[in-house]
């Protein structure tokens, strides 16, 4: 499933929102008013010397009840996923948990989506970006369930306390190698694998016994067998590479490395 060549590798169309919620229904998420701000942002955006970084966080989403902020920043894919990881839970036979821990989180897209689904009764958000955590801590307060969400900024597992345990952990990671041609990104390079590595290499002593790990990855960008490897190395089992596919099954350039612990 390694890929070599560059041509689309960081543009799929799986990345995109409406790759799995219809304009409809995206619409139907908002009031007006979040409408009407959604729309002064987007003519904002088109202005000459527009600029996205720095901004104010603002509604992304709302799952179920669970208003989430992020910042525009922030959009590397985990907004489309957040929606599609039920799905895929369901397919792999993944139930609900008592708790869930969503790794590189961002904002907590695909752990907020969870935890406002019912797929488990506490979170956990583990990300390096301050500004990232700050959202993610603005949604929590905002939606009264500070009770229920921790939210850890941490290089990889490094600051995560060693009293968290975690049923499943699910992840969108960067899902490549450093390209000389692009800019530097923590969200979307993963220098020599280092952040999949140390993951794999720690995560064993925050996992309930049979916890799952759900890792999001791109078709184009690694080798699940590289993986494998680091997961036998920490202490895991591989059980399987899900590949990757849309509502409508069709595949979407991504597949899921699934590992027990």
């Amino acid at each position: 499933m390694t890929g070599t060549d560059n041509a689309g590798r960081y543009g799929l169309a799986a990345y995109s929102l409406d790759a799995y919620v219809p304009e409809r229904v995206v619409d139907e998420m908002y009031d007006g008013r979040a409408l009407t701000r959604m729309l002064v942002r987007k003519v904002r955006r088109r202005l000459p010397g527009a600029r996205t970084q720095g901004r104010p966080e603002a509604v992304a989403a709302c799952y179920a009840g669970i208003t989430v902020f992020d910042r525009p920043e922030h959009h590397q894919g985990g907004l489309a996923f957040g929606r599609d990881v039920p799905r895929i839970l369901n397919e792999l036979g993944i139930g609900r948990c008592a708790r869930l821990c969503e790794f590189c989180a961002g904002p907590g897209y695909i752990g907020y989506s969870l935890l406002a689904s019912g797929w488990c009764e506490t979170l956990a958000l583990v990300e390096i970006d301050p500004a990232a955590v700050a959202v993610a801590r603005r949604t929590a307060a905002h939606n009264g369930i500070v009770h229920r969400v921790a939210v850890h900024e941490s290089d990889v597992l490094d600051a995560v306390p060693d009293t968290e345990r975690w049923d499943v952990v699910v992840a969108n990671p960067p899902h490549f190698l450093p390209d000389p041609d692009e800019p530097p990104s923590h969200q979307r390079f993963d220098a020599d694998w280092d952040v999949h590595r140390r993951f794999y290499a720690g995560v064993k002593r925050h996992m309930s016994p049979g916890g799952v790990v759900v890792m999001i990855e791109n078709v184009a960008g690694s080798d699940p067998d590289l993986f494998a490897d680091m997961i036998r190395a920490g202490g895991g089992t591989p059980r399987e590479v899900h590949p990757g596919t849309d509502v409508h099954g069709a595949p979407n350039g991504l597949y899921c490395m699934v590992s027990d612990w």
